[in-house]
């Protein structure tokens, strides 16, 4: 039995994301700590047993930017990310929020694409509360080396895209 669970992540699960994180040029990674502190995550569970995980973090001015995802190597085809994916979406929407994400991997493009985001990688065009938050966000000394560590791996993967979904509200009917 597979389960979606909004909860945050457990030590354990902290130390299990982070050396999956260490594996993919796709995210350049969190420090154990920062994964312990997230307190808007999904996680997925088999049987029981955590498989994975995707956080957002809510911004400024209305954005919700889903930041990671992440599911453990050994629970991979049985689609718990677009499981993850599709909750951490469905929070955003409920709470009437714009999204933002940011990806270079395929799957998540596509399901941005479902989704009817505008996928791009003109980056001029990323909203002022996300540029506040990624340039502070970068600013680690931790991803900063995971950069230079994976720079290779990184040079040969499909190129950064994001996506942006502004939040239309339903228009009222007189």
């Amino acid at each position: 039995m597979t389960e979606i669970v909004h909860r945050p992540l457990t030590p354990t699960e902290a130390v299990q994301v982070h050396r999956a994180l260490k594996e993919t040029p796709n995210i350049l990674g969190y420090t154990v700590r920062e994964l312990e502190r997230l307190t808007d995550v999904y996680a997925a569970e088999v049987e029981g047993q955590f498989a994975g995980m995707c956080f957002s973090v809510d911004l400024r001015h209305g954005w919700t930017e889903i930041a990671a995802l992440c599911v453990l190597p050994e629970f991979r085809g049985r689609g718990l990310g677009g499981a993850l994916f599709e909750a951490a979406w469905e929070r955003a929407q409920a709470g009437r929020r714009h999204v933002y994400v940011l990806s270079r991997n395929p799957q998540v493009i596509g399901w941005m694409q479902a989704r009817g985001m505008d996928v791009g990688g003109k980056f001029r065009n990323m909203p002022l509360a996300v540029y506040w938050y990624m340039a502070r966000h970068m600013a680690s000394w931790y991803r900063t080396t995971e950069a230079i560590r994976k720079r290779k791996a990184i040079g040969q993967c499909p190129p950064l895209l994001q996506g942006i979904k502004r939040y239309a509200p339903e228009s009222s009917q007189l």
